[in-house]
């Protein structure tokens, strides 16, 4: 198995807002209000809402892809989807919300990207190199202490 098949990237963000609001937030339903561009296919949910189980789909410019919520763990504020991209790619994505004053807190974010055939490996890397990870990490937080700071979304 090659080693180049797996890429890691970790993000600290510095939201401003708690937890507790932070974490409904980090719903497919609750994106829409603050992530501009933002749009899904709900597929399963028992609440409607994020939770563990939850099934979605997004389609945008990038392509098409299935999401399911494995874990979301409203006592330790821990959240991670597994995104499919057919034929192509899995992207383990673990949110970790930690507290660090009473109006900001620390959202730390880690993509792992797993190419499952040789084909893609090449494109994986390009695709989600250090700096584009960055950039679409900022983004996210930049928009979300735009709705959490002005309650409505960055466009």
């Amino acid at each position: 198995m090659k080693n180049n098949r797996r890429i890691k990237r970790k993000f600290r963000q510095t939201i401003y807002g708690n937890k507790q609001e932070v974490m409904t937030l980090l719903c497919p339903v609750r994106e829409r209000e603050w992530l501009n561009g933002w749009n899904y296919k709900m597929i399963y949910s028992e609440s409607g809402f994020a939770e563990k189980g939850c099934i979605f789909e997004t389609d945008n410019d990038f392509g098409s892809y299935k999401w399911v919520m494995t874990k979301y763990d409203i006592n330790d504020y821990k959240i991670q989807f597994v995104k499919f991209i057919q034929d192509e790619m899995i992207v383990i994505i673990d949110i970790d919300l930690l507290d660090n004053d009473e109006k900001m807190i620390y959202c730390d974010i880690t993509y792992t990207f797993t190419a499952i055939n040789d084909n893609v490996i090449d494109k994986m890397h390009q695709d989600n190199r250090e700096e584009s990870f960055e950039e679409h990490m900022k983004l996210w937080e930049n928009s979300m202490n735009y709705y959490l700071k002005n309650g409505s979304m960055l466009k």
